[in-house]
């Protein structure tokens, strides 16, 4: 994952530059609002208890109710006991107690909670006031942003007045150096640049020109960056896509589902009306041409369109699956999916899961893992997946047999056939957890990496 902390005084814009980086950044950037998280303590303090700011209250109040951040279509929300409370949080009384409360350890701590499990999962923009000395202190790039305090005061006070506040620019100036004083002497998580910080002074800067001046600080960090590609093969059902989902969530790392996008590309060809009898090389590249297919990613988890068409929902039937098998193999569909895979790891930190990774999509992989199992415990699997949804139909020797011809057809198919490579390591999953096979993996990368 690629972090990118923003630390600086009230005033100097720190929420207004997030927002506009991850504009700039693109789909595969998330912003964290960690301000938004203490003002909504602070809006369920001031509810509960008045304003007056006590120990025990805010015990009382982290005892008694549940804070969380929610994501809808990227934009962030905040809940106290599933109330949102996103619009009631942004009133100066609010931002006050906000800072007042913040100073609590065990208010801290949960924050850090919530802060470092969603930075342990995205390529993330986070801002506040100790994020690169704080909740990231391996962020990639570190922006402490300030500016004069007449400047900020103005900016806070011109605020004030769109919201309708009626408050002057001599109290604004007031409460924004008792801030900074409270802030910068605090005994838990002062405000400070830290060491490797970048200073950003805008107090003669436009939004654009603060925005420009760190993209570009950024995009400079981006360019030194070594990513870690992990390539992940394997038989059908032999565990390689649960096991890329647990490693990459347990690295911070991006997984890649190379069948769900196959398997995209089958529901389309169904969906489009085209004959299976007819599948042959000049139908197939004609269709590959008729496609766009797009992956984005909506909270952490990966979704595959095809010509705009959301099929996630779509891509575990057995149907779908047999269809993705016959067409995967023809050139006109790999290639369109390869270009896709190796744009995605060029620039992320990735876990990429297939038939033939290693061999010929991320050859160059850091790390290769080959997973394999019984071919009785993988058609075991398969057929208690094939119950759970339902279809009692179908056989367990009917399972077997489809399995064995799936193997056959994936290490001769003449494009992509599944292999070993001689730089993989083996994970046999027949008498082992997803957990255990995780630790596993992580195991031989850690001792490569030390």
């Amino acid at each position: 994952m690629f972090k990118v902390a923003i630390d600086g005084y009230m005033g100097s814009g720190k929420s207004t530059l997030a927002q506009g980086l991850i504009r700039r950044l693109g789909n595969s950037f998330k912003r964290l609002d960690t301000g938004a998280i203490f003002r909504a303590f602070a809006y369920a303090y001031e509810k509960t208890y008045g304003t007056e700011v006590v120990e025990n209250n805010v015990k009382e109040l982290l005892k008694n109710n549940k804070i969380e951040v929610r994501f809808t279509d990227d934009i962030q929300n905040v809940f106290v006991n599933n109330e949102n409370v996103t619009p009631f949080i942004r009133t100066e009384t609010i931002s006050q107690m906000a800072s007042k409360i913040s100073a609590f350890p065990i208010v801290r701590e949960k924050y850090l909670e919530i802060a470092k499990d969603f930075a342990s999962r995205h390529n993330v923009v986070m801002e506040g006031r100790d994020i690169g000395s704080v909740v990231m202190p391996d962020a990639n790039i570190k922006i402490f942003l300030t500016a004069d305090e007449n400047k900020r005061a103005e900016r806070r006070f011109e605020e004030a007045k769109l919201k309708g506040d009626e408050v002057t620019f001599e109290e604004v100036l007031k409460d924004l150096r008792e801030r900074d004083e409270r802030d910068s002497t605090r005994e838990v998580a002062p405000l400070k640049p830290v060491e490797d910080s970048i200073i950003v002074d805008n107090s003669d800067m436009s939004l654009e020109e603060t925005i420009d001046f760190c993209y570009n600080l950024i995009m400079d960090k981006m360019k030194e960056r070594k990513v870690i590609n992990v390539a992940i093969d394997g038989y059908v059902c032999s565990g390689k896509s649960t096991i890329a989902k647990e490693l990459a969530r347990r690295l911070g790392y991006r997984v890649f589902d190379t069948g769900a996008v196959y398997r995209g590309i089958a529901c389309a060809f169904k969906y489009l009306h085209n004959d299976e009898n007819k599948i042959n090389e000049e139908t197939i590249s004609q269709f590959a041409r008729q496609i766009f297919v797009d992956i984005k990613f909506v909270n952490g988890l990966q979704h595959v369109l095809v010509n705009g068409v959301d099929y996630t929902k779509e891509l575990r039937t057995e149907e779908i699956s047999v269809l993705s098998a016959k067409l995967s193999p023809f050139v006109a569909i790999r290639e369109k999916v390869l270009k896709i895979q190796r744009k995605f790891a060029e620039n992320n930190n990735t876990v990429m899961e297939g038939r033939d990774i290693g061999s010929e999509v991320l050859p160059n992989a850091d790390f290769k893992f080959f997973v394999t199992a019984d071919e009785n415990v993988r058609a075991t699997r398969r057929f208690e997946q094939q119950q759970m949804m339902g279809n009692t139909d179908i056989t367990f020797e009917k399972i077997l047999e489809d399995l064995r011809d799936r193997d056959y057809k994936d290490i001769h198919r003449e494009h992509g056939a599944i292999k070993k490579m001689p730089d993989a390591y083996v994970i046999d999953t027949s008498n082992q957890t997803v957990s255990e096979s995780v630790d596993k993996c992580i195991e031989i990368m850690n001792s490569v990496l030390k």
